[in-house]
Order: structure tokens, then sequence, then C-alpha cells
């Protein structure tokens, strides 16, 4: 059974998952929630192959600061600030997020269940292992300030 977990984003490290940046918050046995960072003018897919064939997890995204261009089949939707999003729990098509703005878009992704159970994954600290162990690149906490800045120039 997961502990009670309270955490400041601040202090987190900054992990890269090309594209995107992020920040892992919370580990729970039955949901997982970052803080993602999409650089201006970078796109992503959401879920691997593996996650939507056989873990089919549910995401929920919150925005906290740009705007994204979420994708889903033929259907899209600009999320901004204070608005939620719920990606079912179904297999079909990828759901692909493009930040149109033109500063760092910041949002929170809410996982269910956590992502990779067969990693075993229930800290930042064993993110941060498997990580550093496969040669990806984690920035401390401080380092994130200037990869995710929110404001051009």
């Amino acid at each position: 059974m997961a502990d009670v977990q309270v955490v400041k984003v601040d202090e987190r490290p900054g992990f890269y998952h090309r594209p995107e940046w992020y920040r892992p918050l919370l580990f729970g046995d039955n949901i997982y929630m970052n803080v993602t960072y999409l650089l201006a003018g970078v796109g992503m897919v959401m879920g691997s192959k593996r996650e939507k064939e056989a873990e089919l997890l549910e995401r929920a995204i919150y925005m906290l600061e740009g705007r994204v261009e979420v994708t889903c089949g033929d259907k899209r939707y600009d999320l901004v600030p204070h608005t939620a999003m719920l990606v079912p729990l179904q297999p079909g098509p990828q759901v692909e997020v493009r930040n149109a703005g033109e500063c760092t878009a910041c949002f929170i992704t809410v996982f269910s269940p956590p992502p990779h159970p067969d990693l075993k994954i229930a800290s930042v600290e064993r993110l941060e292992q498997l990580y550093r162990d496969a040669k990806r690149v984690v920035k401390a906490p401080g380092e994130m300030k200037e990869v995710i800045a929110t404001r051009p120039g």
C-alpha cells in the first residue's frame, strides 16, 4: 500500500522523455501523477504501442500554462489553462499533443493504473535509477528552471 505523499513540484528532478520533459509527483498503487512540459512547437504522442495494447491506461490532463492541441483520431481539442481532458481507458487511436503556443506548455497528467507495472516504479528514486542506468537525461530541480522557462527569449 502506498504511503501518504506530499511533494513540491520545484523540488522534483526533471526527466527527459523525448520530446517532452516531466517531473514525477505521486506514485500510488492505482494512480500516478506528473507535470509535463512541452516546449514551444514540440509535439508528442501519449502512450506507447505497448500501453495501448496491453496496459490500457486511462489519462486525465489538466492544463496549467500555455496552450496545446490534442488530436485523438479525427477530433482535435484545444486545451488552455484551467481546462481538463479525460483520455478514456480503451484501445483506440494514438493521442497526439502539440504545443501550439510561443512558450512552454505545462500540464498535469494523471494515469490509472500507473504505467509500466513490470518496472515497479514506486518512487522518484527508483525512476531516477532506471533513467541513469539507461543513460537517459535527468536534471536536478534547480536545473529545470532553465529547461522549462515559460517566457520566450
